[in-house]
């Protein structure tokens, strides 16, 4: 009977293509092999080599525990959207081998989480350190392009045939004692900063924003440089994870409207911080370079296309080269920073947050026009 029911209620299933699967980002990735899972279950070397896409697209997503609960809900709410009776089983199967994919990546960190109650030996310790540095090369998932980010292309789109090597963390010096004891701290506030929680809660709003960043950087909101009362400016660098966390806690405070012009966009987590903010009923439009948008790994068509979020470019041989993010006509950000895992992990980049009216008029007015004319 199951196989009658499959045979005549259930439709063709489309073959895998397999350049589709190179090119395809994360997302795609899942949606493309869910459907097709029965032929992927089925044959071996097919099998083996849509793994290594998974396993590819997975190192190029970040480990937070929180992003990795994002990754499996996106993986199991694939699967949901597929279809049932054999084939179901299928794709259950395929699900477990993609959460244990993703799952996989998290055994390293727990792994050195529970060692730190031991107090290791000063060799395990140098040994520790050497692994962590080799573990952070690994991460960053993105190859030597160029110095601008005008030469930066999504790590997407490298033919992984070309057997391009990640960046490599230089030579390390030998340590003295003394050395190992000044990086003990640096190591701990690492630690602290993987696992810290958003700054601003979604939803949360621009007097909250103007909480967080009263209390937590007094001087940014001081009186005293000049800040009228209830202002402030605060500056943040990158590669960090800090950084990364203010930046991203800005766009979750978001309750109405948030306007981006940005150069590139490809983070899947900056990705997911527009989608859930666009599941909470915020406006969202979005403003790129056309070059950066046709390029594989570029997330602003995904995101008009799967979550109804406008995007437009400038379609000019220049490049519209701006970065700034407007979050409910009350804070801005604006720096060198473009919203890529390229600048996230390997670049030195800037930005500024602030809710100076006057500055965040100006953006504004700016987004409003490039909005009009494009």
């Amino acid at each position: 009977m199951e196989a009658l029911l499959e045979l005549f209620c259930a439709p063709s299933i489309p073959s895998v293509n397999v350049t589709e699967l190179k090119k395809a980002n994360f997302a795609q990735l899942l949606e493309k092999t869910m459907i097709s899972s029965s032929e992927i279950m089925n044959t071996g070397s097919l099998r083996k080599e849509v793994s290594n896409y998974m396993t590819n697209s997975l190192n190029n997503k970040s480990h937070s525990v929180s992003n990795t609960r994002r990754t499996v809900q996106q993986i199991l709410d694939a699967a949901i959207n597929t279809r049932h009776n054999e084939k179901e089983k299928n794709v259950l199967r395929w699900v477990q081998f993609c959460v244990d994919t993703c799952l996989s990546q998290q055994v390293g960190a727990t792994t050195a989480n529970n060692s730190d109650q031991v107090k290791p030996t000063k060799k395990k310790q140098e040994k520790k350190k050497e692994k962590e540095d080799d573990d952070d090369a690994d991460s960053i998932g993105y190859h030597v392009i160029g110095a601008s980010d005008d030469d930066y292309v999504p790590s997407d789109s490298i033919d992984d045939d070309d057997d391009q090597q990640v960046p490599s963390s230089p030579p390390a010096k030998k340590k003295t004692e003394k050395d190992d004891k000044k990086k003990k701290p640096t190591t701990t506030k690492k630690k602290k900063e993987e696992d810290q929680p958003p700054f601003i809660q979604p939803n949360a709003g621009a007097k909250a924003v103007v909480s967080y960043f009263s209390s937590s950087h007094p001087v940014a909101a001081s009186e005293k440089n000049g800040l009228a009362s209830g202002h402030f400016i605060k500056s943040y660098f990158f590669p960090s994870k800090e950084s990364f966390n203010a930046f991203t806690s800005v766009l979750n405070s978001a309750q109405k409207t948030i306007d981006v012009c940005v150069f590139s966009l490809t983070d899947d987590d900056v990705a997911d911080v527009l989608i859930a903010a666009k599941k909470r009923n915020v406006t969202i439009r979005i403003i790129t370079d056309n070059q950066q948008a046709a390029g594989v790994g570029a997330d602003a068509e995904r995101l008009q296309k799967d979550h109804g979020i406008p995007y437009k470019t400038d379609h000019t041989t220049g490049y519209m080269h701006n970065k700034f993010a407007v979050v409910d006509s009350k804070t801005l950000i604006n720096g060198s920073f473009n919203w890529s895992k390229g600048a996230r992990f390997k670049n030195r980049e800037n930005i500024i947050i602030t809710n100076l009216p006057y500055c965040i008029q100006e953006f504004q007015a700016q987004f409003d026009a490039l909005w009009e004319e494009f």
